[in-house]
């Protein structure tokens, strides 16, 4: 096999693998927006230390964990009246606290908790985390930060970026792809490392036992 018709065959499958992965963000997508239609009615869990928190007091309190262990976590966004909930059944333990993988994502519209859908990291070395400004998640390879479309009651990804390593004969390549809103482009390494670091730079989100 020639190194021509090798580069173009590993860059052919490149493209398939990349086609791949746009498909499946775009899929789960809409699942998130399939997920937001479901609403259930408002009640609250009481809280002191974050403002305006007791809009899920019923909510919680009423909350049917099916016989499951579920956790719970508050976080305030820049930009929002209320703080975010997160709700999962999914934690595991780090350092001591209660840590997630992957969580459900509520939040109030026109008085009505609403799930907006469910996020998700790669493994435990990578426990969901925020900053003011986003939730991130990750993995070995990717980086991804969410915000919230309220008018849609659906997940909004802010940022996403991966990084695919191919090989041409004995030689590595790496190409990053960034999904910045509705937008899918060719990056640089740089805005890879620069996203991974604002995820390591954030807080890393504690739960608490709910039922």
């Amino acid at each position: 096999m020639n190194k021509k018709f090798q580069l173009k065959l590993s860059f052919i499958l490149l493209l398939i693998c990349i086609s791949a992965i746009v498909y499946s963000i775009h899929f789960r997508r809409e699942e998130n927006e399939r997920i937001s239609d479901k609403n259930v009615n408002i009640i609250l869990l009481e809280n002191k230390h974050i403002k305006n928190a007791d809009v899920y007091d019923t909510f919680l309190n009423n909350f049917n964990c099916q016989g499951k262990a579920y956790y719970y976590s508050f976080i305030e966004l820049v930009g929002y009246d209320y703080p975010i909930l997160l709700l999962s059944d999914g934690v595991y333990n780090k350092d001591g606290c209660k840590v997630a993988m992957g969580t459900d994502i509520y939040y109030p519209v026109n008085n009505e908790i609403t799930i907006f859908g469910k996020i998700g990291s790669n493994g435990t070395a990578y426990p969901i985390s925020a900053n003011t400004t986003g939730i991130f998640t990750a993995g070995g390879h990717e980086v991804t930060k969410y915000g919230l479309d309220i008018q849609n009651r659906k997940l909004k990804l802010i940022n996403k970026y991966i990084m695919f390593f191919y090989t041409i004969g004995e030689e590595v390549n790496v190409i990053t792809i960034g999904f910045i809103g509705d937008e899918s482009k060719i990056v640089s390494e740089g805005e890879f490392y620069k996203a991974n670091k604002e995820y390591g730079n954030a807080n890393i989100i504690y739960f608490k036992r709910l039922c």
